[in-house]
């Protein structure tokens, strides 16, 4: 959606290219050939390139859902990624369970569309963000019981080698896992291994956080903070998840943080 996106990511890479291995264009496919684009220009500069495309359902509910009627933008644009043909790129479908569509209907059709594109999948429940998403008077996440039952029946039985997926059934279920709680003594290491930066440059532990921690100006000014009191710990998505898992051993943080 961005106009300034490339140059955003040139300056990116110009400063990590070297240690930059995966790159993520996440889109609703509003625009397939802007996604081409970014796509054709950056394959060559890192080791993997991900298209992560926003599907929530038939064309039905992905309308009711986001509003917009791109429902088929989103297999048009997964498509023409693939018959590109560049060696490195790859295609994800990413969903968001709530309400409307916490359904074997749903999920049914979301794998098809995988299956038919060439493209991998994977959902989260809605979370409320005011910083991220800014739907904090939503109440699309109110899941019943038995959405949250059907989840992660659907989890144990399609998508046990999904890690973040793993994970989250885990810890719903009330085992111990990377994500912790305030009473598991595992900590978070948002702000330290991951950030996350609002497109105005302000810099935030991860998207549930409200503290600001650093700007586009001074970089981070605060590095020293204990989260969990200010923030919606745990979270439950792959932008904190995956950095826990595959980056923990570089952490900083180690002790002068509260668990979350």
């Amino acid at each position: 959606m961005r106009s300034d996106l490339q140059e955003v990511t040139d300056m990116i890479l110009s400063s990590i290219r070297t240690r930059l291995k995966t790159l993520f264009l996440s889109t609703n496919c509003s625009f397939p050939e802007r996604v081409l684009d970014f796509m054709r220009a950056n394959s060559g500069r890192v080791d993997d390139i991900y298209t992560c495309a926003s599907l929530e359902g038939d064309r039905k509910t992905h309308k009711a859902i986001r509003g917009v009627d791109t429902h088929d933008l989103v297999i048009e644009t997964l498509k023409a990624v693939r018959n590109l043909k560049l060696p490195n790129a790859h295609t994800v479908i990413s969903s968001t369970m709530q309400s409307r569509n916490s359904n074997a209907e749903s999920l049914d059709h979301i794998r098809q569309v995988a299956v038919d594109t060439g493209s991998t999948f994977s959902f989260r429940p809605v979370m409320i963000s005011s910083t991220f998403y800014r739907n904090a008077q939503t109440k699309a996440s109110n899941l019943t019981p038995e959405q949250i039952r059907f989840i992660l029946d659907y989890i144990k039985r399609e998508k046990m080698d999904d890690p973040f997926l793993v994970t989250l059934k885990d810890f719903v279920e009330g085992k111990t896992t990377i994500m912790g709680d305030r009473n598991s003594g595992i900590r978070c290491l948002a702000g330290d291994i991951s950030v996350f930066i609002k497109s105005d440059g302000l810099v935030y532990p991860c998207i549930n956080s409200t503290r600001v921690i650093g700007d586009k100006e001074r970089g981070l000014y605060v590095t020293e903070y204990e989260l969990g009191d200010m923030e919606a710990c745990p979270c439950c998505t792959e932008c904190q998840v995956y950095p826990m898992l595959n980056f923990s051993a570089y952490g900083s943080r180690s002790g002068n943080s509260r668990k979350a």
